[in-house]
């Protein structure tokens, strides 16, 4: 069955306003660490947490969007080595994940893919869903890549649906 029909680009990323937030809050720090804070190891450690605020909230401005479908349908992953762009033969298995952290649910969607196919746009055949083994093989090494809600800026049900939709071998573990 064929569900990738007249698919459009869809895109998921963490809010521009929750990266403006962090890069705001880490000038604060360091102008803190600079101008108020009283003692040099209180002023390092708030340079410290500055820093690394700006670290991720350039992060999160500059890796956009983190999470691409197109048509074809072709998943790109965008991360800081680069992006890699994915078709459902190159993908292992798409899993929505739910769990209890601290008395509260939180989720992840987790991507598993061949980078070997990724990289170099080979055909993956004999190769079973339920197994990453090839016919007379050893096991094939996958990649791992996961997000969470902040990552994606969305409901991770709604992008796993999105991912089902387009042919994407999806498990979620709440059935």
């Amino acid at each position: 069955m064929d569900n990738s029909a007249e698919l459009s680009t869809q895109q998921w990323a963490t809010p521009r306003l929750a990266a403006g937030a962090l890069l705001a809050a880490g000038v604060v720090l360091l102008l803190c660490a600079v101008f108020v804070a009283s003692d040099a190891v209180g002023s390092v450690i708030i340079g410290v947490a500055g820093l690394m605020l700006l670290g991720f909230g350039a992060y999160a401005s500059l890796i956009r969007p983190r999470l691409e479908l197109s048509a074809g349908p072709q998943l790109t992953i965008r991360r800081i080595g680069g992006a890699v762009t994915l078709t459902p033969a190159d993908v292992e298995r798409v899993r929505l994940l739910t769990m209890r952290r601290i008395g509260r649910r939180s989720g992840q969607l987790e991507i598993d893919y061949f980078p070997a196919a990724a990289d170099h746009g080979t055909e993956r055949e004999g190769t079973e869903r339920e197994g990453t083994e090839r016919e007379g093989t050893e096991r094939e090494e996958s990649m791992l890549v996961v997000f969470s809600r902040w990552d994606l800026g969305a409901d991770l049900l709604d992008v796993s649906e999105a991912l089902d939709h387009a042919g994407f071998p999806v498990e979620d573990s709440r059935r």
